[in-house]
């Protein structure tokens, strides 16, 4: 599977004095994009009465340029790096269509059962979903 693509449209109040978009809603975008990318990845099928979940354990972004306030959408990709135990790990990036990276993110994420308050194995289900999307 090749990268997963959400357009991110950048919010006037997005935008800080300088100009350009404010570093923490960069974290917002990847979110966006993340939730994105797992709902298509499950197919749509989220079980919110079910306490199994997945949580954030670490994200890290490096910022390469400023995003400006536009009405054409930046694309963020997203991508499985790394399928463990109870772990995974996507890589994502802000593009443009000619090619320019403005950021890149890093997220780990932690299969987490609402219950036990614990981290938890991810179930062959999700296994099988997060290698197909591996890239």
């Amino acid at each position: 599977m090749s990268a997963h693509v959400y357009d991110c449209h950048v919010r006037f109040s997005d935008v800080d004095v300088y100009g350009h978009v404010n570093n923490v809603k960069y974290f917002e975008y990847f979110q966006e994009a993340r939730i994105d990318f797992i709902r298509v990845l499950s197919d749509g099928e989220f079980d919110t009465g079910s306490s199994r979940r997945q949580v954030v354990a670490r994200i890290d972004v490096d910022y390469r340029r400023p995003l400006l306030f536009r009405p054409e959408p930046y694309a963020v990709e997203t991508w499985v790096t790394r399928v463990g135990g109870s772990s995974y790990g996507l890589g994502s990036r802000i593009v443009d269509g000619d090619g320019t990276v403005y950021s890149t993110a890093e997220v780990v994420l932690v299969a987490f059962d609402v219950d036990t308050g614990r981290s938890r194995p991810l179930s062959e289900q999700e296994r099988q979903r997060l290698e197909r999307a591996q890239a």
